[in-house]
């Protein structure tokens, strides 16, 4: 479950934020200070027309409470009470006595002064002016105040407190509703004045949307109701459109190329695997032919000269023939056309046999040749895997070091390593004493056509494709190679590879399938050698003849079908080339097959004789209805084992 990603906060969200912010600051300040102020006013205006009232009421009751005249007293209150925000107003004589009383509330509220304001002031009786050339003081009291006024009341004024509340509540919802009515009016012009920014913001970021869908149309530039900075970057989105146009232009035209460059390529790849599988066959056919007239000829008795002059063709041709094989490996390595087998052998047999092929050549360069096993190696230790390719980057290993060793050893060493789900690690070394390999070029010796010693005086030949071969094909089996060398004294390649462990029996081997007896007791057994290349259908019915075969020759396919269905007697063997003009060895094959199913006679053996050795011919021979493989160039041992397999041989 994803967590919900927090979207930000708008744009026009945070501008009214920023312009609101302060308004509603001032609002509140404002509103605080003015309030406050307007209370005090009111409460200080209240007290003072209370106490003015008082003040005033004093001179004006003066003859009434002297004379006790009670009810112009009362008109007094009265009248002055309605002009007036009291509630009553109280005179009491000298005595503190009450004289005059009147009240716009309920007597019954009037005792509890906690709910009134009440104001006072004195009544005093002023003293009469007699004139200054009086000469008695009879008339004047003893017991007057020190500026002559004799006091003879008081009168209370009493304000409600209720009132000043409702007052001060009037006040508050006032000013309340003045500044929310100035604060919606400050939001309104903010909005307005957001409305006039953000809206060319959109119109930018409707641009930049488009230009993000591909669409690269400049628009005209608003001069009015912009912004200079605005319009910069309307100017600067128009000019990033035509940029990005003139960019999709160029990779339109880029891509173009590429695709063009890329059926060119793919035409040339395919040109070049036609032209390897051509030359395959053009340089095996006659190389066949020179290894098997050199393999017939050392069978006849020779001096010890002509031996080892045939012995040094024989060597020369295999070298040949091993660079050929290198290149068309690679070459289908490169092209990621290799697949891998997938089938059961005998590692430690394998191993062997590897290492025996190269036995005599380092007895002959003067070499100690050894193989040893370490681990805990089963008594069957059958594995499932590509054993012809692990047989090639054994030989490549063993025959770069024989190559670059003059004198000491070249060891083997093979290791067996269980792992658990039913797998097996091989780590195998091979280690030599020779030159070794310099520090400084250890990077380059996988290399494709890299060598150690370049130029016109290199002392070793070569392809310099044997390594970087091995290298590949370690890695398409899923290993890993690694090299330590110490300079004047010997170089070790070390690789690992994994392999899955049999858990049935041993396949059978091919002399177990079914075997053909000639088909007359006591005679010879019969076999068709069908080839265009007259030196190679020589070497063919020879190497035949030295099998104790008796072989008729068919130089095309149309000539090998009419022989078939005119010899009575049949063939034990058919020898097939693939490559043949008129009717090539494929459409032969299918055409005996479908003769022979219609005239109910058994399959004869069909075994493909070809030059073509890149990967896909044996599944083609096999999908023709030919029953085994047979590339050229062909040896006397390599096509008796083939025989065997079908034939008593």
């Amino acid at each position: 479950m994803t967590e919900p990603t927090n979207r930000p906060a708008p744009l026009v969200r945070k501008l009214m934020l920023l312009g609101a912010a302060p308004a509603i600051v001032m609002f509140i300040v404002l509103m605080a200070f003015f309030t406050s102020a307007r209370l005090d006013d009111a409460r200080k205006d209240l007290a003072n027309s209370s106490q003015m009232l008082a003040n005033s009421l004093a001179p004006a009751v003066e003859y009434a409470v002297v004379s006790g005249n009670t009810a112009a007293l009362k008109q007094i209150l009265s009248q002055s009470l309605q002009r007036s925000r009291a509630q009553w107003i109280r005179v009491s004589d000298v005595m503190g006595d009450e004289v005059g009383f009147v009240t716009s509330t309920d007597s019954d509220t009037m005792g509890a002064n906690d709910t009134f304001d009440i104001f006072e002031a004195e009544i005093l009786q002023q003293p009469l002016d007699l004139g200054g050339s009086r000469q008695t003081e009879w008339f004047e009291p003893d017991y007057s105040f020190g500026n002559g006024a004799l006091r003879v009341g008081t009168v209370q004024v009493g304000v409600s407190k209720e009132q000043l509340a409702a007052r001060r509540n009037d006040i508050l919802w006032t000013s309340l509703a003045v500044g929310v009515a100035l604060l919606l009016f400050t939001m309104l012009i903010v909005n307005q004045t957001l409305s006039g920014i953000l809206a060319p913001i959109r119109r930018l970021s409707d641009r930049v949307t488009k230009l993000i869908n591909l669409d690269y149309n400049q628009v005209a530039v608003s001069r009015k109701h912009n912004t200079r900075e605005i319009q910069e970057l309307e100017e600067n989105l128009n000019a990033l459109a035509a940029h990005l146009r003139s960019l999709e232009d160029s990779r339109a035209h880029t891509l173009a190329a590429s695709e063009n460059a890329r059926a060119k390529a793919e035409t040339a790849n395919q040109a070049k695997s036609e032209f390897l599988a051509t030359m395959s066959h053009e340089l095996r056919t006659p190389l066949n032919g020179v290894l098997g007239m050199i393999e017939l000829a050392s069978e006849d008795p020779l001096s010890s000269r002509q031996k080892d002059y045939l012995l040094t063709a024989r060597r020369s041709t295999e070298d040949l023939l091993m660079v050929i094989g290198d290149i068309l490996d690679y070459s289908t390595v490169d092209r990621g056309q290799l697949k891998l087998e997938n089938r059961e052998f005998d590692l430690r047999q394998l191993l062997t046999n590897c290492t025996a092929s190269y036995k005599l050549l380092a007895v002959q360069q003067g070499l100690d040749l050894t193989l040893t096993f370490q681990g805990n190696w089963p008594e069957t230790p059958y594995v499932v895997g590509d054993a012809p390719r692990l047989r090639q980057i054994l030989a490549g290993l063993t025959d770069n070091a024989i190559k670059f060793t003059s004198a000491g050893y070249v060891n083997i060493q093979a290791g067996w390593f269980p792992l658990e789900d039913n797998c097996m690690v091989l780590k195998c070394t091979v280690s030599d004493s020779g030159s070794g390999i310099p520090v400084d070029r250890l990077n380059d010796i996988f290399n494709s056509f890299e060598q150690l010693d370049n130029g016109d005086s290199r002392d070793y030949g070569g392809t310099g494709i044997g390594l970087s071969l091995v290298q590949r094909l370690i890695e398409l089996m899923g290993g890993h190679i690694h090299v330590e060398t110490d300079p004047g004294k010997g170089s070790s390649f070390s690789f690992e590879l994994p392999f899955e462990l049999s858990n049935l029996a041993p396949l059978p081997s091919p002399s177990s399938r079914p075997i053909r007896s000639p088909a007359t007791e006591g005679l010879a057994s019969k076999a068709l050698v069908v080839e265009d290349n007259l030196v190679n259908l020589r070497v063919a019915t020879a190497l035949l003849k030295r099998l104790g075969f008796d072989a008729d020759a068919a130089s095309n396919g149309k000539e090998a079908l009419e022989l078939i269905q005119t010899n009575h007697h049949g063939y034990d063997v058919i020898l097939m080339d693939c490559q043949m003009p008129i009717m090539d060895g494929y459409e032969t094959t299918r055409c005996i097959r479908e003769w022979e199913q219609s005239n109910g006679q058994c399959g004869t053996p069909i075994i493909a004789l070809t030059a073509d050795a890149l990967p896909g011919t044996e599944a083609n021979c096999h999908g023709a209805g030919m029953n085994d493989y047979l590339a050229k160039p062909v040896r006397k041992e390599s096509l008796r084992a083939v025989l065997s397999r079908w034939l008593n041989v």
